[in-house]
């Protein structure tokens, strides 16, 4: 006889099943032989040689940039509500069964987010407690606060998410984003001077999760968007591999009419030419896609906070490898649009996808890699570096996105 509990862990077998599929596919037994274990091997070489000895690079990294790390890993994931679209026809009719499932998979959630924890703050270990002098027992307190904390937020951005829609819910991230992130220094300040506070603290954000906890529980009439959530989280793995492979993947529609950016599609360029044309429908779709435009700003957002809380020697330093990586990022939407239904209809030649992805990917990423050297110059007050900002981001820019373009 069927039961909840049985129907929830042959979902969840189901689901591990088909994550390791997923990584079967992508790493095969020669992957795994020649390139993952010589990885593993040199890693742990290292993590040892970590207890031993903190390394010489420690030295440029202050403090706050674990706490960054605490909290992107707190803010990254969500909670999995294992629902599906079939549930419809049989569970909506047994409300005991949906509310079991729910608390199932909000149990489920936390183990998986306890032992992921444990394993973050396992390779940090050596760096806390050799380096930055944390005992053992204030490293633990730490694991066990960005631990709640991560549920925490799991929790907040779904009723988040169930609450607002739009640019609404997009202003009450980012503003929960920065209280949050002064909270973590905060609370971390706190351990390392006024441990009685620290307890304090946790105890509030205890009782926090608790509360959201039970709001989680009691939330009616989100049968369709938790199982948007649940398809989404399943099929995260799976949608970047294929990314990476250069396969189009669909995206679901939006409720929007009107897109937010281009709504009377006018032309971008002056000269027409297919390069040109290219270009045009690449930039457009992406600035229409709200997804697309929210993944850029928090990836610049995540590169200015590496770049505040770094020492100002390696500022400029970092906005070159930055300006790298987000050259490479927005390679990824190039690859979305020039593989999908549509753009294939057309018979393009091999040197103009080369020559269009090269100036589609140069101008998708220019404004998040001078608004990334404006701050290091208002950082650094450096007047010379603020008169090379502009050369200097277009020939990095122009330069790496030809090399991206290549692979393309």
């Amino acid at each position: 006889m069927m039961t909840v509990t049985k129907l929830f862990f042959r979902r969840l077998v189901a689901e591990w099943k088909y994550q390791y599929q997923v990584w079967k596919t992508a790493v095969d037994w020669i992957v795994a032989l020649y390139i993952l274990t010589p990885f593993f091997a040199i890693f742990l070489n290292y993590y040892v040689s970590w207890w031993r000895k903190a390394p010489e690079w420690l030295h440029y990294i202050p403090l706050t940039a674990f706490l960054g790390i605490f909290l992107i890993f707190a803010w990254s994931g969500t909670i999995r509500i294992f629902l599906e679209e079939a549930d419809q026809l049989f569970l909506l009719q047994r409300k005991a069964w949906i509310s079991q499932i729910i608390r199932y998979s909000l149990g489920y959630s936390m183990i998986y987010n306890f032992f992921a924890t444990s394993l973050m703050i396992g390779i940090l270990a050596p760096f806390l407690w050799r380096y930055y002098g944390l005992s053992s027992v204030e490293i633990l307190l730490i694991a066990f606060f960005v631990f709640v904390l991560k549920n925490c937020l799991g929790l907040a951005k779904q009723l988040v998410e169930l609450r607002f829609k739009g640019w609404p819910q997009r202003m009450v991230k980012w503003v929960m984003f920065l209280i949050i992130g002064g909270y973590v220094r905060t609370s971390v300040v706190l351990l390392m001077s006024r441990t009685g506070l620290f307890y304090l603290s946790e105890l509030i954000l205890l009782i926090v999760f608790g509360i959201l906890l039970y709001q989680r529980e009691k939330v009616t009439g989100s049968f369709f968007e938790d199982v948007l959530r649940e398809r989404q989280a399943r099929l995260r793995l799976a949608k970047f591999m294929l990314q990476q492979a250069g396969t189009y993947v669909k995206k679901p529609r939006f409720s929007r009419k009107r897109p937010l950016l281009f709504r009377t599609s006018r032309l971008l360029f002056k000269k027409r030419n297919p390069v040109n044309g290219l270009v045009e429908m690449c930039l457009k779709a992406v600035l229409r896609n709200e997804s697309d435009v929210g993944f850029y700003l928090k990836l610049v957002g995540i590169y200015l906070i590496m770049i505040l809380v770094f020492p100002g020697d390696l500022k400029w330093l970092l906005w070159i490898v930055f300006s790298i990586m987000l050259t490479n990022v927005v390679g990824i939407s190039w690859l979305e649009v020039i593989n999908s239904p549509f753009v294939c209809l057309f018979p393009w030649l091999p040197g103009t996808k080369i020559a269009a992805a090269r100036k589609a990917i140069f101008l998708m990423a220019l404004p998040g890699q001078l608004l990334l050297g404006l701050v290091v110059v208002l950082q650094t007050h450096s007047w010379i570096g603020a008169l090379g900002l502009v050369p200097s981001g277009l020939v990095i820019g122009y330069f790496t996105a030809k090399r991206v373009s290549l692979k393309f």
